[in-house]
């Protein structure tokens, strides 16, 4: 029986996850800049990459090869959780809609602004042009532009865009279930269109025409989680596993479940979770400090270490160096973390 206070992911759960995929997103970042160099299905599709990927999918390999073609999934279920954590905040306001989409923005802002501080401070090679750009939030909509700063900073204007969307899409959300179907609808049509009469995908997937399923799926579970308690079950998320599975075994080959792989790879990481994890403090607190991690990874020491790998001929001393660039990029967080919350542990005065 689901209770009134049902909730599909606690706050814990939703952070666990976020730590995960974060994760998975720093190691990509890592390892798809040195050889054995894979190109992934991720703004665009190349059915070449899948047999560059095996040709290189050997040990010892395996973990660089995974990492540079999987792991910017990870991506995905930030979009997911982002839709999911603002309806539930959104249906507790008792603020101006306008004013609590407002501070969420300049809640990302904010972190905008810090990574770029420190990106200052210790970049090897400051990009003013590509500043301009990821401050105007206009990167997005140039393919040249995109990475023209810091690679892993084109989210930054993918989420506003879609915050400033949230209003529009939870309205029509709730305001009916089977709503979600002509969104699923309209966004998978509008990927087939824009390959077939475009072809460059880029621009369609780095901004939020291209990421609607995702977000939209996460307004969905929230909004109507209580009469989705078979989204808990041992079945559906064996089912929902092989399906995503399928589905993004086949993107690699296949334009068409391209189109669909983003959103089942939220369904990938969600029935994963449910079925085989549990609490985890270290995976909690890493979600915690995701922001920070995201923010700072893309030039966080990141060239350095990197430089250090290639010039390294064997795959254990490469995978050393992975791991003590997330341990730095993890402790810069911690400490990020610590400060801007310093005021909330502070007892009352």
């Amino acid at each position: 029986m689901i209770g009134k206070n049902y909730a599909y992911l606690t706050k814990e759960q939703s952070l666990l996850l976020k730590g995960l995929a974060i994760f998975c997103i720093l190691s990509h970042n890592f390892f798809h800049l040195f050889p054995p160099i894979t190109f992934q299905n991720e703004m665009s599709f190349n059915a070449e990459y899948v047999s560059q990927f095996l040709n290189n999918f050997n040990w010892p390999n395996i973990i660089n090869c995974f990492f540079s073609f999987f792991g910017f999934y990870g991506v995905y279920i930030f979009i997911f959780l982002s839709g999911y954590g603002l309806t539930k905040k959104f249906q507790q306001i008792s603020s101006s809609p306008f004013y609590f989409i407002l501070k969420r923005i300049a809640k990302v802002y904010k972190l905008l602004l810090f990574s770029i501080i420190v990106y200052l401070c210790v970049a090897p090679e400051i990009k003013f042009k590509g500043l301009l750009y990821v401050l105007t939030l206009t990167a997005n909509f140039d393919a040249v532009t995109l990475y023209a700063a810091c690679g892993p900073w084109w989210f930054f204007a993918l989420i506003i865009q879609l915050y400033i969307l949230f209003l529009f899409l939870y309205k029509i959300i709730s305001k009916d279930a089977f709503h979600i179907i002509y969104i699923l609808f309209f966004s998978f049509t509008v990927a087939i269109a824009w390959n077939d009469c475009i072809g460059k995908t880029t621009l369609l997937y780095a901004n939020a025409l291209g990421h609607l399923p995702e977000f939209c799926l996460g307004i969905f579970v929230a909004c109507y989680e209580d009469k989705l308690s078979f989204l808990d079950s041992k079945k559906f998320n064996i089912g929902a596993l092989l399906l995503s599975l399928l589905i993004i075994i086949t993107a690699q080959i296949s334009v068409y479940a391209f189109i669909l792989s983003f959103f089942f790879s939220v369904l990938l990481f969600l029935s994963a979770y449910k079925l085989f994890l549990s609490k985890n403090n270290f995976w909690i607190f890493t979600g915690k400090i995701s922001p920070f991690l995201f923010g700072i990874n893309g030039f966080f020491y990141r060239e350095y270490f990197v430089n250090l790998a290639e010039q390294s001929s064997s795959v254990w001393m490469q995978n050393g160096y992975w791991l003590l660039w997330l341990l730095i990029n993890f402790v810069f967080a911690v400490a990020s973390y610590k400060l801007f919350n310093w005021k909330k542990a502070s007892p009352a005065s």
